[in-house]
């Protein structure tokens, strides 16, 4: 039995050694084959393969842009919520209602950002369509209407900035509003179809959801960042704004009684 166990062994060897010679052989004919066959092979290959090698070269650069963008994104948001705790803990409702602004936007680009890379990268070209639906439904539902509603005008009545602040952000929330009309139409049937899973027609729904274009999604939702970067500017500045005690004061006794300090000086000087 030990023998025949011994010879049976060496007998699969022998014919895993005759199988990769074979192989080799095939493959030695291969490369010397006609050099327009190999150019065909290497183009189907190429198409076959070309985006997974151009996601698996590309992650590594992705993940460090990523990561200084993630960096600088949490830390801005930890900043703004220890500003809006602060401010709670004071009742300061106009300060309070600046800073949800801020901590809106900020909460979408952190939410996107932590799903980017897998998004664009993985081997998983489930996963990949499956976040690039949750990006989609999360810019299709973002309302800065709602966000830079009543509460947020009374903060910007009650710190009085300059009329061309006014002026500003009244345009850059206009064009914003704009864009964003534009980028739901254009998102509207992955939102509806993939991910709210609207439609009984299942083929359908995988047919739509094999079809999505991660990179596309990611450029569309770009277009309302880029729209909505004209609006951080403006909302640093009506921060800085209202930082000056003289706001605390008038919210607490709920009048205007106090004057900014620094605003009677220039005029002085002036």
């Amino acid at each position: 039995m030990h023998l025949e166990l011994e010879f049976t062994s060496a007998t699969h060897a022998t014919d895993m050694v005759m199988d990769e010679e074979e192989k080799l052989g095939g493959f030695k004919r291969f490369i010397s084959s006609d050099p327009e066959v190999m150019r065909r092979w290497w183009r189907i290959w190429g198409i076959r393969n070309g985006n997974a090698i151009g996601r698996w070269l590309s992650r590594r650069r992705i993940i460090r842009d990523t990561k200084v963008n993630t960096e600088a994104l949490v830390a801005a948001y930890e900043s703004l919520l220890y500003a809006y705790r602060e401010a709670e803990k004071m009742n300061l409702q106009h300060n309070m209602a600046v800073y949800r602004v801020g901590l809106y936007l900020l909460t979408v680009s952190r939410d996107i950002a932590s799903i980017k890379v897998d998004l664009l990268t993985s081997h998983d070209w489930w996963l990949r369509k499956l976040l690039a639906r949750n990006v989609a439904l999360m810019i299709y539902e973002v309302d800065m209407h709602k966000v830079t509603g009543t509460k947020f005008r009374a903060a910007i009545d009650f710190f009085s900035p300059s009329k061309k602040f006014k002026m500003d952000l009244e345009d850059a929330l206009s064009n914003l509003a704009s864009v964003h009309a534009d980028v739901k139409s254009k998102l509207a049937d992955i939102r509806n179809y993939t991910i709210a899973h609207r439609d009984a027609d299942a083929m359908k729904q995988h047919r739509l959801i094999r079809n999505i274009n991660e990179v596309e999604v990611i450029r569309i939702a770009g277009e309302f960042f880029s729209a909505a970067n004209p609006i951080v500017p403006l909302l640093v500045e009506l921060i800085r704004e209202s930082s000056g005690m003289h706001h605390p004061l008038n919210q607490y006794v709920g009048k205007k009684r106090f004057k900014n300090p620094n605003r009677k000086k220039s005029s002085a000087v002036r």
